[in-house]
């Protein structure tokens, strides 16, 4: 199938931020997709607003960060970085925002002062909280793991239209057999996966829950300013930790990108510092065999909401069971 590619607008003010701007537009290209932005053209007055709305508009997504700043204010006292923000709201964008934990942290040099303007910006911040998808930050270092999983999230969960090659779109008698053929191997599939089942098979020597696995993945390391490589790096995880990291992101069917998401989460609860950007694909897929094998997830081919198939992963019952276990708050013995 054509690869779908996402456009996302990235806003926030803009000389407090350059390296976040930064680290978020390189997270859209790594996933393969468009960012935008107004680097080279900030916005000053009404006619480069109108422009602005016009890049918003091709827009499948509206990225916001929000650090100490209002930023540049129209005649009215109204930032340029708020007008952006109302905007993609009365369009019924996707709004991803982040939005930071603690604005007394932040130095000086980059929060504002003046009572008025504060107090905008509180306003402003009280607005965004108000919303779906926002996600609190205090350093660049959390702020970028943070944009990765929320736009994985955004891209499986909330899909939009996208934009396709044109000398990749097919004629429409050639889509129709494509979706066909689709759907005859969704079928195969389906038919297998019950031939399997019937079967019975039976896994000797299975590690159990508590048994430990380590996973291959790769670190963002930067270098000198908002240059960076990717490091080599592995994290030994216990099933258990792995499991209970993928059932909390299954509140609905996603595709096996989530057991990057998972694995992310996984990290950050263990308190390692260097996050995943990318982990190694043979693991990937033996984490996925292994909880089918376990019996805590199954697969199903099913059509997606832009009309192809892909395989999807959800809890079992036996599943559910145990992130219920794992997650569930237990009453304080005391003597």
């Amino acid at each position: 199938m054509t690869a779908k590619k996402y456009q996302v607008f990235v806003s926030s003010t803009f000389r407090d931020l350059v390296d976040e701007r930064q680290d978020a537009i390189r997270n859209i290209l790594d996933l393969k997709h468009i960012p935008a932005g107004m680097e080279l053209f900030p916005a000053t007055d009404v006619t480069q607003l109108d422009y602005i709305k016009k890049v918003i508009d091709e827009c499948d997504y509206y990225l916001l960060i929000m650090g100490g700043r209002y930023g540049s204010m129209d005649a009215e006292g109204v930032s340029y970085t708020e007008r952006e923000y109302d905007y993609a709201v009365e369009n019924e964008k996707v709004v991803l925002a982040f939005v930071h934990d603690d604005p007394a942290s932040i130095p000086v040099g980059k929060s504002d002062v003046k009572p008025e303007v504060v107090a905008a910006l509180n306003a402003f911040r009280k607005k965004v909280m108000n919303g779906r998808l926002v996600r609190g930050w205090t350093t660049r270092q959390n702020l970028e793991p943070l944009v990765l999983k929320s736009l994985l999230h955004a891209f499986n969960d909330l899909p939009q239209i996208g934009w396709i090659r044109g000398d990749a779109v097919a004629s429409e008698p050639l889509l129709e057999q494509a979706n066909k053929l689709l759907q005859e191997n969704a079928d195969l599939k389906a038919e297998i996966a019950k031939l399997v089942s019937s079967n019975n098979v039976k896994v000797k020597d299975i590690a159990d829950l508590d048994d430990a696995f380590t996973i291959r993945y790769e670190s963002r390391h930067y270098s000198r300013g908002s240059s960076y490589t990717h490091t080599r790096r592995t994290v030994t995880l216990t099933w258990r930790q792995i499991f209970l990291a993928i059932a909390a992101e299954l509140d609905t069917a996603k595709t096996d990108h989530v057991i990057l998401v998972a694995v992310i989460e996984a990290v950050e609860q263990a308190g390692i510092g260097y996050k995943p950007d990318r982990m190694d694909d043979t693991d990937r897929v033996r984490i996925k065999v292994q909880m089918i094998a376990l019996g805590l997830i199954e697969t199903q081919v099913s059509k997606t909401t832009q009309g192809g198939v892909a395989e999807f992963l959800y809890l079992t019952a036996k599943g559910r069971a145990l992130f219920i276990e794992g997650m569930v708050v237990r009453k304080s013995h005391t003597n």
